[in-house]
């Protein structure tokens, strides 16, 4: 008697977990559609974050670039004001009047 007992508890947990899996069966599709959705969004976040590193990488090559040719091209004015073609620049001021 105690063993048909397990065995009809055990049959009814087991028919609960399957109803279980039946009512969320309509549901499967829904959360397949958002997970397919978020897949795509996450794809294009994806690649929207691989050309930003690549931009970032073309910015600092450019601004080594930049950075290098700073002390050639201060050497070369400091030539040319020593030389006497160019005269130093005064520095900007504004006169505001109220």
């Amino acid at each position: 008697m105690v063993h048909l007992l397990e065995m009809a508890v055990t049959f009814i947990e087991r028919l609960e977990t399957h109803l279980e899996t039946i009512r969320n069966i309509p549901h499967l599709d829904a959360n397949l559609k958002k997970m397919s959705k978020a897949l795509a969004k996450m794809n294009i976040l994806v690649t929207e974050t691989e050309e930003l590193a690549e931009n970032i990488i073309k910015w600092r090559e450019q601004q080594k670039e930049v950075s290098s040719c700073i002390p050639q091209i201060l050497a070369e004015e400091n030539d040319l004001h020593k030389h006497g073609i160019i005269t130093p620049s005064l520095p900007f001021t504004s006169k505001v009047h109220v």
